[in-house]
């Protein structure tokens, strides 16, 4: 045999039919490494393999079968929590909070196709030029979006990882994230069976924020929580996960949770039409239900943009009168934000009272978080 990839192609289903246990991670430790390595080897040892181009198949081999490939290196630094390939020849990570430019390991766009079909594929998902977008989340929690053309002028695709231990409510008040005030509110808020909308840009931290108000919610009430990818997993009894896929839309999970009897909604986030159907959840019998958005900053600017979501629904309500309707239904807004240092943190923690919405807690110039008024 001479063809260095019919050798490695045979390798890798060898591996797989004969390994499958070494093969179920995302992120490969240098143990983990190891391992696979040695089963490589070991299979090489047995068909003796020309020592000339061992190496090569070898490499391969190992690089098809974790499923990342040229990535492995990046992944084994714990503080990378982000990879970023824009196309084969730009490839950003973040690392510690701050997002920076890395030596691109891919030699040409179709490796990165490749790399993005083993991944959706990893993950179930289709990716392929007729279906050429996947969301979805890996089985050790880490988050992948991958996009091939004629969407994008390029194969891209972005990695969230899910952290090992992931910050608790100690971790965000040892770091200034929140204030003990700040979080007895908020806590008390969500036990109270306020509606909560966490809000801010992308990366911010919302749905950790999220993760953790939720587990405030008294044990005895049952949450159905929808989202585009699973990432809210509680360890708690009482909850129904709802995943969106290409036939149901966010939306039609919405409708079909208000029929499951729950005692509070909890979406993932909302961007479209879902948006005025959670609004009229929230205000007509379903308090204490969670949602995160984009926004642009804290207070109106929440308001305003669940508003424009909403119209997406193609409502015949007003801009104005959604506005109303928000502000009779939520309660409690958090914006959340992340700071040029890469530290995310609560900036404001707004409530609305009698349509009107009012500072509670709000970051002054010298970023302490204090109450606002009396």
């Amino acid at each position: 045999m001479t063809n260095l990839a019919e050798i490695s192609s045979r390798v890798v289903r060898e591996i797989e039919g004969r390994h499958p246990d070494q093969l179920g991670y995302l992120v490969w430790t240098e143990e983990r490494l190891a391992a696979l390595g040695s089963a490589v080897d070991a299979l090489l040892d047995d068909w003796d393999t020309d020592l000339a181009v061992r190496p090569l198949v070898r490499r391969s081999a190992l690089n098809q079968l974790t499923g990342l490939g040229a990535l492995d290196a990046l992944l084994l630094d714990d503080r990378i929590t982000e990879i970023m390939v824009n196309r084969a020849d730009e490839v950003m990570v973040e690392r510690g909070g701050v997002l920076e430019r890395v030596p691109s390991v891919f030699t040409d766009e179709a490796e990165v196709a490749a790399l993005a079909q083993r991944l959706a594929a990893r993950a179930g998902r289709d990716l392929t030029t007729e279906h050429p977008m996947a969301d979805a989340r890996l089985s050790d929690g880490s988050r992948i979006s991958v996009i091939l053309p004629p969407v994008s002028r390029y194969p891209a695709l972005a990695i969230r990882r899910t952290p090992e231990h992931p910050p608790d409510v100690e971790d965000l008040l040892a770091s200034g994230a929140v204030t003990p005030e700040v979080w007895r509110f908020l806590t008390e808020a969500v036990a109270g069976r306020a509606n909560v909308v966490v809000a801010g840009g992308a990366g911010a931290g919302k749905t950790h924020l999220l993760r953790l108000l939720i587990t405030a919610v008294p044990e005895d009430q049952r949450l159905v929580i929808i989202e585009d990818v699973r990432e809210l997993d509680l360890p708690r009894a009482g909850i129904v996960s709802l995943e969106s896929s290409g036939r149901y839309t966010t939306h039609d999970l919405v409708v079909q949770a208000l029929r499951m009897r729950p005692d509070r909604i909890v979406v993932g986030e909302v961007r479209a039409q879902e948006a005025l159907d959670l609004i009229e959840a929230m205000a007509t019998g379903h308090p204490g239900s969670f949602t995160t958005v984009h926004s642009p900053g804290p207070g109106l600017d929440t308001v305003y943009r669940l508003a424009r979501a909403a119209l997406r629904s193609g409502t015949p309500l007003s801009f104005d009168v959604l506005c109303q309707q928000i502000l009779r239904a939520v309660d409690v807004l958090v914006f959340v934000a992340r700071t040029p240092s890469g530290a995310r943190r609560v900036e404001e923690v707004d409530v609305i009272v009698d349509g009107a919405v009012k500072p509670r807690f709000r970051r002054d110039g010298a970023g302490h978080l204090g109450r606002v008024g009396p």
